[in-house]
């Protein structure tokens, strides 16, 4: 019963070192429709070798592989919820499938989560590459939510 009580009052003050957490990166939809904010260790962190783009008529972005990055949400789930994050994102169905990847957080620290990335069948079939959003227009549907805005200016500037 101790290290029951142990384990909630660690959770209660964020530190999951006690469990099998999986670090996810944000970057969509998962931002703007708040999936991140029952999360633990939540923070902004830097995306490499990838650009986020926003095709038009479209009303989510897609990641494509690149020599460019950009700033996203890092944050840790478990097991369950990975597994519905992976419904939401088509991958049973071939949409999209979970990469990992490495990123950077604050002050440089190097790190790796995982992150959705279209298939090559979406890619196809969606008509999707780099040029079609030269200038992250996602930060544009990231500055429409406020309390994302205040609570993480970085994902904008």
């Amino acid at each position: 019963m101790l290290l029951k009580s142990c384990k909630l009052q660690k959770l209660k003050n964020n530190d999951t070192s006690d469990y099998n957490f999986i670090s996810v990166i944000g970057y969509g939809t998962f931002i703007t429709r708040g999936l991140w904010k029952d999360k633990f260790n939540v923070e902004v962190c830097t995306v490499i070798n990838f650009t986020r783009i926003f095709p038009r008529n479209s009303w989510f972005p897609y990641v494509l592989q690149s020599k460019g990055s950009f700033k996203a949400l890092k944050f840790d789930v478990n097991e369950q919820e990975l597994e519905t994050f992976d419904r939401i994102e088509g991958v049973f169905e071939g949409l999209f499938k979970r990469v990992n990847t490495e990123i950077y957080l604050k002050n440089d620290r190097k790190s790796s989560a995982f992150i959705y990335v279209p298939t090559d069948k979406t890619i196809q079939l969606q008509n999707l590459f780099l040029e079609l959003d030269k200038t992250d227009q996602w930060k544009e549907e990231i500055k429409k939510c406020f309390e994302i805005v205040n609570k993480f200016p970085e994902l904008i500037s």
